[in-house]
């Protein structure tokens, strides 16, 4: 799936309308997410291996799902895309099943667990409640989106006036910011592994040439982009905007800009692993991902959900008002890898 602002245009307006002429959710759905919140609750528990979400975040996720569905308790194991990963198959090659979400912002990880056999096929009761664009990522429903995030420009507020932020992806390569930019590794960071794609599809290798001239900060986590930024260790970079927007909530001087390039989007799935030792309760968090508590949750960090009618945190922008660029699933899946290892060869790390 390719996502840009015309086609996330038209499928927020096929949602909404829609939305506007649903009547409250079904009685037979009502009674579908009770009994399977009561077969969740004889299992008790579930454990989240989580990429797309910061620790804190997935915590607030993981007790408002709780609340919501008493007698449930998540266990959350939050860690970057390759190192879940690698986690995930570590348990899948020694018997020891721990995993019963996985939410990775690597659709690769996805798709490989499915061409395996590893990844159980579930249809969400609330499937058709996000927005269109965001539906039947996989047609044998083998994994589903549940997160949409972004990657856009991030800059220090105190040393660096808003007239003069890099407006665009490659004003991070102008000589004023060497040894004062950060960026991720794609390595690591599923979210940097997409951005790292769509830089190179865009800009081609010299994009990351001119940036390794910049001597740059390099976290291993898009996330660590928002922190060394907020502390002023670094004065821009390439980072998630709903780590931003969280981090000056709290009076850090880190501000964002969506470039005029395209702010890159990444789509996270979530796939339960077929030897789910809690497999209700797997598909009941699933259903949690979709529904209206876990968008108010990706609302209130700063996130944008993937569901019409959630009103968004104070200054962050609807997706259909700033310009959107993505990967495309070939991209995705193909082109995550070649593009880690050119990294590695272009820093030395």
């Amino acid at each position: 799936m390719t996502l840009d602002r015309r086609t996330f245009l038209a499928a927020s307006a096929a949602a909404a309308a829609a939305a506007a002429g649903l009547r409250p959710f079904g009685a037979r759905a009502q009674d579908s997410l009770a009994a399977l919140h009561e077969a969740a609750k004889a299992e008790g528990e579930l454990t989240w291996y989580i990429v797309p979400m910061s620790s804190e975040s997935a915590e607030r996720a993981a007790a408002k799902f709780t609340e919501t569905y008493p007698g449930v308790e998540v266990n959350v194991v939050r860690s970057t895309a390759q190192v879940a990963f690698q986690r995930l198959n570590q348990d899948i090659d020694t018997g020891v099943n721990n995993a019963d979400v996985f939410t990775t912002s690597n659709i690769a990880h996805a798709i490989d667990l499915k061409q395996r056999g590893l990844a159980a096929a579930y249809r969400p009761i609330r499937r058709d409640e996000v927005y269109e664009e965001f539906r039947g990522i996989d047609p044998d429903d083998m994994f589903h989106t549940v997160i949409a995030g972004t990657m856009a420009i991030l800059y220090n507020s105190d040393q660096v006036p808003e007239a003069e932020a890099p407006k665009n992806w490659p004003d991070l390569l102008d000589p004023k910011w060497k040894g004062k930019v950060a960026i991720g590794h794609p390595g690591f960071s599923g979210y940097v592994g997409l951005w790292a794609v769509k830089m190179k599809d865009l800009y081609g290798l010299e994009f990351f040439e001119k940036m390794a001239e910049q001597n740059p900060y390099i976290g291993r986590s898009s996330i660590d982009v928002a922190t060394t930024t907020a502390s002023g260790e670094s004065a821009v970079g390439a980072g998630p905007a709903a780590s931003a927007g969280i981090s000056a909530a709290r009076g850090n001087p880190l501000a964002t800009v969506y470039p005029t390039d395209g702010t890159v989007v990444i789509t996270s799935p979530t796939v339960i692993p077929k030897a789910a030792p809690h497999p209700n309760a797997a598909r009941l968090f699933l259903e949690f991902q979709l529904g209206q508590e876990f968008a108010e949750v990706i609302a209130a960090d700063y996130g944008n959900p993937i569901r019409p009618g959630v009103p968004l945190a104070d200054g962050v922008p609807a997706l259909d008002e700033i310009t959107l660029i993505s990967p495309t699933v070939d991209q995705m899946v193909s082109d995550v890898t070649v593009v880690a290892e050119e990294f590695r060869d272009i820093f030395g790390i």
